[in-house]
């Protein structure tokens, strides 16, 4: 952590201390001696009183000079617990900006959280002991998993961030999500409102989509066609790896799309470097749609149906607070609603079809 520009030495210092706080860096409770902070953070000692003064304010350290600095008990009782599946890829998706949103929210009312991986979930007498509260992320749960029998034993509140439509444990646990099977549609409906009609769908016909979904590519195509977009509906390409290969480019060269929309980000990513090997060009040969969170990072950015936002954190933290007054057991669903980010990859609109009379087609979101 480095010293913002114009930022004073002493709310340096204290804000690397809070977040040491938060991060769970402070080992069994105690602080380094005032000679070793004052190194660890290069300042000087009366900036690092000042700084410990002020924690010391808000009930977050005790200093004496027989026991030094320490954290207030409320070590465990009072953190969060944020277990995942950690993130292989090492990209931005839909649970890593809600993941950050509940951080940021953690961090603005001074909440301290611990973060870890679900295989470290063994033992629910530590957690009860050690926690105020589990908020956790997945997908495709099959609802067997021992790791969520183990939250349930510890009896602490937990939350579940829901990314499927379909989930086999929402009844099992409070959560907070998006309706996907609504947010899919909707990204579609928005290809359509800039003028597109040859639209290609990646999307699998495999069991992981219908839970996630709620519906197949094969669904999907049913449900196009009865809505008008027959094209559409014939565009439809089963996704059947991670990587899109020759059979991916074999169909964009048959049916020569105007717009593919894509069941992640991340394979949106992937397509962009095909089509550019192609020798298309985003967004004027071909437009591009994501489905997660969209991209500031790709060139032209990614317009995608953003399934996370700031509103997460809060939601996630006030739900947690109503669950510790009227009773941890509460299976409260908390639906939130989406948007979409209007990359620069769909920055094209196709008027005739706009202009066209005759050809009425209904919009997804409606059905």
């Amino acid at each position: 952590m480095t010293c913002e520009k114009g930022e004073l030495k002493k709310d340096y210092a204290y804000r690397c201390i809070l977040e040491m706080i938060r991060s769970g860096q402070v080992q069994d409770g105690k602080f380094p001696s005032e000679p070793e902070f004052c190194r660890m953070l290069n300042v000087a000692r009366v900036t690092l009183r000042s700084a410990l003064g002020r924690l010391e304010k808000e009930g977050l350290i005790t200093r004496s000079h027989y026991y030094g600095t320490r954290l207030v008990e409320m070590n465990s009782a009072r953190k969060l617990l944020i277990a995942e599946v950690k993130n292989i890829f090492n990209i931005s998706t839909q649970q890593t900006m809600v993941r950050d949103s509940i951080i940021a929210a953690c961090r603005e009312r001074n909440i301290l959280y611990e973060s870890t991986d679900f295989n470290y979930l063994q033992d629910p007498e530590k957690i009860a002991g050690r926690y105020r509260g589990i908020i956790f992320f997945g997908a495709a749960f099959r609802g067997d998993e021992a790791y969520l029998e183990i939250i349930r034993q510890s009896g602490v509140p937990a939350i579940y961030c829901r990314e499927d439509a379909k989930s086999v444990i929402a009844g099992r646990f409070p959560s907070v999500w998006v309706n996907v099977t609504k947010a899919w549609y909707a990204g579609f409906d928005y290809l359509a409102s800039l003028g597109f009609r040859k639209i290609m769908t990646l999307l699998s016909n495999d069991v992981r989509t219908e839970q996630r979904l709620g519906f197949t590519g094969a669904v999907f195509s049913r449900t196009l066609a009865a809505a008008g977009f027959k094209e559409a509906a014939g565009m439809v390409c089963n996704v059947k790896d991670d990587t899109p290969g020759a059979d991916i480019r074999a169909f964009i060269e048959k049916f020569e799309p105007e717009a593919i929309y894509c069941y992640s980000d991340y394979y949106a990513a992937l397509m962009y470097k095909m089509l550019r090997d192609m020798g298309k060009k985003i967004p004027k040969d071909i437009a591009v749609m994501g489905f997660g969170c969209g991209s500031e990072l790709l060139k032209p950015t990614l317009a995608s149906v953003m399934l996370g936002s700031s509103a997460h954190g809060h939601c996630v933290l006030n739900l947690l607070d109503y669950l510790e007054n009227n009773g941890k057991n509460k299976n409260v669903q908390v639906e939130l609603p989406y948007t979409i980010f209007p990359g620069d990859s769909t920055a094209v609109v196709n008027f005739e079809p706009l202009l066209e009379s005759k050809k009425t087609v209904k919009t997804l979101s409606a059905l």
